[in-house]
């Protein structure tokens, strides 16, 4: 009789099964400093294999991170009210994280003021992040440049990474609780007119 040693492991499987525990642990607290005993016990399994997929607290958040924009960037690219306009594409994917914070637990515990662990994974992660965004808005990228609706000399990268240092600047503490409105004219006044011909 098989036991589950014995039995193949989807490494998929656990890497998102314990990403699903480290959501709740972190709903569950409020913030981001979780402990990795906590996600092992939300996953049901020992710290040591949570260890094995996420070898740091840091790795593991990087991980859930980008699980989120890749699944948060890919719809609010599909749900483009019109993608052939760069200015309001741009705002939209610049402003849909600033707001999904606010309603969303888990969104508001990553982003609470005492997660402070939060701003080093980001840091760290900022080109997985940008690889991310880049992948969903290639296409749309290459329909404006090539209907001459943003600067001819712009880049892929420079212009995902200009996109995601702004969503980062407006999820600070210092802007964070400004009103949507003020968000908008920041990102029209120094993205928009950066970027949009």
């Amino acid at each position: 009789m098989a036991t589950l040693l014995d039995m193949p492991v989807d490494e998929d499987e656990v890497r998102h099964r314990l990403l699903d525990a480290a959501e709740r642990a972190i709903v569950h607290r409020g913030d981001t400093e979780i402990r990795m005993a906590d996600v092992a016990t939300e996953a049901g399994v020992v710290r040591s294999t949570v260890y094995r997929y996420y070898p740091t607290r840091d790795d593991l958040l990087l991980g859930l991170l980008l699980r989120r924009i890749d699944t948060a960037v890919a719809r609010w690219v599909r749900e483009l009210k019109r993608p052939s306009d760069p200015a309001g594409s741009i705002r939209a994917l610049v402003l849909n994280p600033v707001v999904s914070v606010a309603g969303d637990p888990l969104n508001a515990a990553l982003y609470a003021s005492d997660s402070a662990a939060l701003a080093p994974v980001l840091q760290t992660g900022a080109r997985e992040v940008g690889d991310i965004m880049a992948r969903h808005v290639a296409a749309l990228f290459r329909q404006w440049k090539d209907a001459g609706r943003i600067y001819p000399d712009l880049s892929l990268s420079e212009t995902v990474q200009w996109m995601t240092a702004t969503t980062s600047f407006l999820l600070t503490p210092h802007w964070r609780d400004r009103s949507l409105t003020a968000k908008r004219r920041f990102v029209d006044r120094y993205l928009i007119r950066a970027l949009v011909c």
